[in-house]
């Protein structure tokens, strides 16, 4: 009789015990196919080209803004269209290019932060499913975790992550401001001394 009665709690709990397993390894099994999921996939590929447009957005404005100031800057020294003028056109070159090969590193690291953080997320899941704490709801806290992971991907995304791509230049700009207040200063002296009633002018 006794021996009854544990064979059949023994059972019980075998039962029980298989059931627990079979909930874990169906949540286990949901979850990786969630964040395994080809939408998954498009989805960082869809953020790492908003990540490269973000990044060369960036590196266009600062472009536009040093084609500016280098096309004023050559102008105020009367060097458009001379040496130093492709000299200068040409570092501009070289530094766009560099901003670009920039942009791509830091969309392809966006991307890579948020595959990273995926992947710690789904490991968290499969922890609390494995211990038996969520093997119900495993399924929808994956896609809350997705959804969370790629909000914070694209607010980490930041205008000033580039630098100053065209600060090479700034010498350039700064020697044609110089020179142009020193003619500023050397014309007013002249203009000054050589006023009638003034200088050599008044004699």
């Amino acid at each position: 009789m006794g021996g009854g009665g544990s064979s059949e709690a023994t059972n019980k709990a075998n039962q029980a015990e298989g059931l627990r397993q079979s909930n874990i390894n169906r949540s286990v099994q949901q979850i990786n196919q969630i964040y395994g999921s080809p939408q998954r996939e498009a989805d960082i590929n869809d953020f790492l080209s908003a990540s490269r447009s973000f990044y060369r957005q960036n590196l266009d404005r600062q472009k536009a803004t040093a084609d500016r100031s280098l096309k004023f800057a050559m102008a105020r020294n009367g060097l458009s269209g001379g040496s130093a003028s492709i000299d200068a056109n040409r570092q501009l070159g070289e530094d766009f290019q560099r901003g670009v090969l920039s942009a791509d590193r830091l969309a392809q690291g966006a991307a890579n932060d948020l595959r990273s953080a995926d992947e710690q997320s789904r490991m968290n899941l499969i922890s609390l499913a494995q211990s038996g704490a969520d093997t119900t709801t495993g399924g929808s806290r994956a896609a809350e975790s997705l959804r969370a992971n790629l909000a914070g991907a694209n607010a980490s995304l930041t205008t000033d992550a580039l630098g100053d791509v065209f600060g090479g230049l700034s010498k350039i700009y700064e020697s044609s401001r110089n020179s142009a207040a020193e003619r500023r200063g050397n014309r007013d002296i002249y203009n000054l001394l050589y006023t009638p009633g003034f200088g050599q002018g008044g004699r």
